[in-house]
């Protein structure tokens, strides 16, 4: 029986046999512990220098870094597509082996300047998931902005006037912090009128900033990467946190944003990745959304045993410098020990 055979058995508890883990022990782990064959990671942008808009949020890979992940993961998994994983959710013929699919966040323009060809030449079709409100360069993600002033702020000296002001304006709005560049990356999705106060004492420019450096792809660059096999995804409209809305403000911004990414790419384009995570929504809120359009979603928690198919949960190789191989050992081991266990048990 190969691991193949195993993985597409059921019953992997019972079926499992050690010369199979040892074929491929990694494949096999996170089969088990994520209940899928595939394992869906999520990466936001590639790059060598960080920009100030990404500085203060997360750390990117670098081309080397990202290089290094794909050669490790591609080592124990295949390379998948969002349309074969859709498929397979849906009822459609069945992954039988360890399956990588690799996807990007918010639409950034790294991915088609630097991902793309590394991904190019390891032969793997990455999935993009886009907000709406990003599309162009229309409107800068606050938590893009909240960074690019965080930058500033840090920079000023401490006699500055503008920090008192800064502090002031963000303590109002609940944004206590040690200093106003730690606080105004407290700031929330529901606050985040407040970054336009703090950009206007600053005297930072986001329109000439949309402008002239082009944070995010454009439509038609989008559509060229179509071109290459690339699948498109909706990531909602501008990025809010789907804990914090209502469940009409969560309905809204799902099963609009995916209808206006399949008006602008194509009938295809039906999947949803939740900002954050998707932690602690109810599973009505899932089976109203299958039910109405929307093919599947993506999260980034720790998957529930027996959950829908259609409810595929992301790995992010994002927290640090250390080694996909060091981050994704890690995660299996603390989240996932009590299933492994009980599967090479029998």
């Amino acid at each position: 029986m190969s691991v193949a055979d195993v993985i597409s058995g059921g019953g992997l508890g019972r079926r499992l046999r050690w010369m199979d883990a040892l074929r491929n022990p990694l494949g096999t782990a996170c089969h088990h512990a994520y209940g899928s064959p595939v394992l869906a990671v999520v990466y936001h942008a590639v790059c060598d220098t960080v920009p100030d808009h990404l500085k203060h949020i997360y750390r990117p890979r670098t081309p080397k870094e990202f290089t290094e992940d794909l050669d490790f993961l591609l080592k124990h998994f295949e390379p998948t597509d969002l349309p074969t994983v859709t498929g397979s959710a849906m009822g459609g013929p069945e992954i039988r082996r360890p399956s990588l699919l690799v996807t990007f966040d918010d639409g950034m323009r790294e991915v088609a300047e630097v991902a793309m060809p590394i991904l190019r030449r390891k032969g793997i079709r990455p999935a993009l998931y886009l907000n709406l409100n990003f599309l162009d360069n229309g409107t800068l993600f606050y938590r893009h902005k909240a960074s690019l002033l965080a930058e500033r702020l840090s920079r000023l000296a401490e006699a500055d006037p503008r920090r008192a002001v800064c502090a002031a304006t963000l303590a109002r709005a609940g944004a206590v912090a040690a200093n106003p560049a730690t606080g105004v990356m407290k700031v929330s999705w529901h606050q985040r009128a407040v970054l336009d106060e703090i950009a206007t004492v600053l005297e930072f420019d986001t329109a000439g900033f949309l402008a002239t450096q082009r944070p995010y792809l454009t439509r038609d660059e989008i559509t060229n990467l179509m071109a290459e096999g690339v699948s498109i995804g909706a990531h909602g409209f501008d990025h809010p946190n789907h804990r914090l809305l209502t469940p009409e403000q969560r309905r809204e911004e799902v099963t609009g944003s995916v209808a206006g990414i399949r008006e602008l790419f194509g009938p295809g384009c039906g999947s949803f990745a939740f900002p954050y995570s998707d932690e602690g929504l109810h599973d009505s809120l899932f089976t109203d959304l299958y039910g109405g359009g929307v093919d599947l979603t993506f999260g980034t928690s720790w998957p529930r045993r027996g959950g829908p198919q259609r409810r595929i949960q992301r790995i992010c190789f994002e927290n640090g410098p250390a080694a996909a191989k060091q981050q994704l050992v890690k995660r299996l081991l603390r989240g996932g020990a009590g299933n492994i266990k009980r599967a090479l048990a029998g």
